[in-house]
């Protein structure tokens, strides 16, 4: 039980210290050499818990998610949205998650960081794939529920013949969206405003 907390206090210490380097340096430029040597250990010492940069950028993803999951859980518990329809719930999800981003700039670039022609989450040990899948199931049932929500409210009128899919689906564009302005910005949020707009447009309409 010592030595597992022990391990634990490790493996936090070096996670926590890479994502004030990814802070300061960014993703790119920041080395396990670099963290090892600020932590005053072994770089071998960090490879013994982690595979590679790749497995400490999934374990902050995952602290991102739950984060601004648990914001938004306490948000609904709020009278100002507790009596809300699903669909205005929606809203407020992804209008707290595009704050969220606003906020943790680092949140987008390591999703960034993360794609490419084989997703490296992909390639991550089996530890790191079942930490980020707790994760990811948790964003698609928090979705699920709102929408389920609206369809029983009457608020999303749209026929709609997989929830799973729409919310999923729409969740992956929005966040590509997200990722874009606060990146590249190659996009302006007058483009997010409307496709945003549009599609809760789509979800309150029969025949959307």
């Amino acid at each position: 039980m010592i030595k597992e907390m022990k391990q634990q206090l490790i493996k936090d210490a070096i996670v926590n210290e890479t994502k004030k380097q990814f802070l300061e340096k960014g993703i790119n430029k920041t080395t396990l050499r670099a963290v090892a040597k600020e932590l005053g250990i072994a770089v071998g010492n960090i490879y013994y818990y982690f595979k590679s940069k790749d497995d400490i950028c999934g374990i902050i993803w995952c602290d991102f998610t739950h984060e601004y999951l648990d914001q938004f859980d306490a948000q609904l518990q709020r009278d100002k949205l507790k009596n809300k329809s699903g669909l205005d719930k929606l809203r407020h999800y992804y209008k707290h998650l595009f704050d969220y981003f606003e906020n943790n700039p680092l949140y987008a670039d390591i999703i960034a960081f993360s794609m490419g022609e084989k997703p490296r989450y992909m390639r991550s040990p089996k530890e790191i794939k079942k930490i980020s899948k707790i994760a990811r199931t948790r964003i698609q049932k928090t979705l699920v529920d709102l929408y389920n929500e609206g369809i029983k409210d009457g608020s999303i009128k749209a026929e709609i013949p997989n929830v799973w899919y729409e919310a999923w689906s729409f969740n992956i564009s929005y966040v590509a969206i997200i990722i874009n302005i606060i990146r590249y910005h190659e996009i302006g949020e007058d483009v997010y405003d409307y496709y945003v707009t549009m599609y809760m447009n789509r979800l309150a309409k029969n025949g959307g």
